[in-house]
């Protein structure tokens, strides 16, 4: 099913004065991946990757949607950084495959240098009932603004936690906007990775290509990848 970017009148671009400071703070985030990216694919090709990334990023950035709800800007804005890194890769020769297969094992080894207690923490936060109150004002906030977002409390006798439910989404559309589109079949690995590394159970009950993404969070269970990406990481 196609997604389709908002308009203008509910989704203004990122005033030029933060695109800058953007800009600035862009190579820091390509430092971060410096170490990774050269134990992966070498010295030469990660000076490559990471000129292309930053000839591309400000490109992005006037491209860049907000939804005036801070959460979603932010996942937007990483998305951004996450793709200028992907063109430059892909520049290099490097696959979108084994980009997404990096940023999972980049975003494992960050994971690995925070206490597991801490991030065990977090799991148990994410999914606390005040929280889930702040996401459900979060999804009505998207939702006004163009990215329709639903947080359902699971009951009784759902054997889940939370359920987050998004059509039309947004993250899809911006990739596809950017060129970017290949990334489709893998583009949820950053909420699985993410909810790895908290300790909480997510499974993907339905695909953006049936028109509503909708996902399951669950307190104990594991992260049921998605066949694409689960077929990514075993390569």
């Amino acid at each position: 099913m196609e997604t389709k970017i908002i308009n203008n009148e509910t989704s203004s671009a990122i005033d030029e004065k933060k695109q800058i400071r953007l800009v600035n703070r862009y190579p820091k985030y390509l430092k971060s991946k410096s170490k990774q990216m050269i134990s992966h694919f070498g010295e030469e090709k990660t000076e490559q990757v990471f000129s292309v990334a930053k000839r591309e990023y400000p490109k992005l950035l006037k491209k860049t949607p907000t939804f005036i709800t801070p959460m979603y800007d932010a996942l937007i804005l990483t998305a951004g950084k996450m793709a200028a890194l992907k063109k430059g890769m892909n520049a290099a020769g490097i696959s979108t495959e084994e980009f997404v297969k990096f940023s999972i094992e980049e975003t494992r080894a960050t994971g690995d240098k925070i206490p597991s207690f801490l991030l065990k923490m977090g799991g148990k936060i994410y999914l606390s009932k005040p929280i889930r109150k702040y996401l459900k004002k979060v999804g009505k906030s998207a939702t006004e603004n163009g990215w329709p977002t639903k947080v359902i409390d699971g009951k009784e006798n759902d054997d889940f936690e939370m359920s987050l439910e998004t059509r039309n989404c947004q993250m899809v559309a911006f990739w596809e906007l950017i060129g970017e589109g290949d990334i489709r079949p893998y583009c949820t690995f950053f909420d699985f990775i993410s909810a790895e590394l908290l300790g909480v159970g997510l499974k993907q009950v339905s695909t953006i290509d049936s028109g509503v993404c909708k996902y399951c969070f669950y307190k104990k269970g594991q992260v049921e990848w998605p066949e694409a990406v689960r077929k990514v990481l075993t390569n």
